[in-house]
């Protein structure tokens, strides 16, 4: 997964209002903190290689803190999964007691280190989520005297509705798209503004399997207009993806054969495919535009669902444009 992962993994929840929420929904409960008491902790430094402490690794981590006095009251730091992994109930156990331990050694005062993980997968979580689970105790062995460890994971994509409607940070629109997903239905955008364009869309396109270019996202981004995810959803929609790309091919093998064999058809239609996708992401932006204009956004889905749709709604702005 790689730098795709990445950005699940960090440049997201890093952010301190959705990693504030991230807490809220791993401790099941609202934290009566500012997200301005969070603070980034280096989870990615090396320690002294002599030392069992060689790495403190984690996907996100903050230092929470009292924004008056800038005493330190916890550490929160979550594990971002896209697949389950049988050994997470080892990895957060060693991450949280490394963190203990480094504390110690280094004269720091101990604090609540709370952690959990955040799940992006498409099916539910399968395994195991605490030490106890994965142990085969002898007969003789009174099971009180083996210390159990409990990881709590978040199912993003099996969050209820209303909790999903009631989240206010980006990470709603990860829950919304995995939740359409898993239930194998079309994803119902999400209303409002996105915070983090960048890190959100780049996210929901490596989990929807789609490619976004990074020259027409900060082309999108930079534009006056507030970012929201009805926006989002033309960069994200498959049958507009689908449809852009087979101009695009059209397109480049055209102007390919035109300018001969000695320009390259291969890069003319490498040229195609980019004109496409961007042609067809400003047709649906310019129908969206429209169709807010005749207080029509409730059929944009609707319009978006197949090619000869879209068609039939472009012609009508056309004409509607015309009179």
């Amino acid at each position: 997964m790689g730098k795709e992962k990445d950005i699940l993994e960090r440049h997201l929840v890093e952010n301190p209002a959705e990693h504030k929420e991230a807490m809220e929904l791993i401790t099941g409960c609202k934290w009566d903190i500012h997200p301005a008491s969070f603070r980034h902790y280096p989870v990615h430094i090396p320690r002294d290689m002599g030392s069992t402490l060689s790495f403190l690794e984690q996907d996100s981590a903050m230092l929470v803190v009292d924004p008056a006095t800038e005493e330190e009251l916890a550490i929160t730091c979550t594990e971002n999964q896209t697949i389950p992994d049988p050994i997470m109930v080892e990895r957060l156990m060693a991450h949280i007691a490394n963190q203990y331990l480094t504390r110690a050694r280094d004269g720091k005062k101990p604090v609540p280190i709370i952690g959990g993980v955040l799940y992006y997968g498409d099916k539910p979580w399968t395994v195991p989520v605490s030490l106890k689970e994965k142990l085969k105790i002898p007969g003789t062995t009174q099971g009180s005297f083996i210390q159990d460890f409990r990881i709590q994971v978040v199912d993003l994509g099996g969050l209820p509705d209303q909790v999903i409607e009631n989240m206010t940070t980006d990470l709603r629109y990860f829950a919304g798209l995995l939740k359409a997903k898993r239930e194998g239905r079309q994803y119902t955008v999400n209303t409002g503004e996105i915070h983090h364009p960048v890190w959100t869309v780049k996210g929901l396109a490596y989990l929807s399997g789609m490619e976004i270019d990074d020259e027409e996202l900060l082309k999108m981004i930079e534009s006056k207009e507030e970012y929201t995810m009805e926006l989002a959803y033309t960069c994200l929609s498959k049958a507009q993806a689908d449809a852009a790309l087979r101009a695009g091919f059209q397109h480049g093998e055209a102007a390919g054969i035109r300018k001969g064999e000695a320009a390259g058809i291969r890069k003319g239609e490498a040229a195609g495919i980019r004109k496409g996708r961007t042609e067809g992401r400003n047709r649906a932006h310019q129908l969206y535009s429209w169709l807010d204009k005749q207080d029509r956004t409730n059929e944009y889905l609707q319009a978006t669902s197949s090619e000869q749709l879209f068609e039939q709604y472009w012609q009508e702005m056309q004409n509607s444009m015309k009179n």
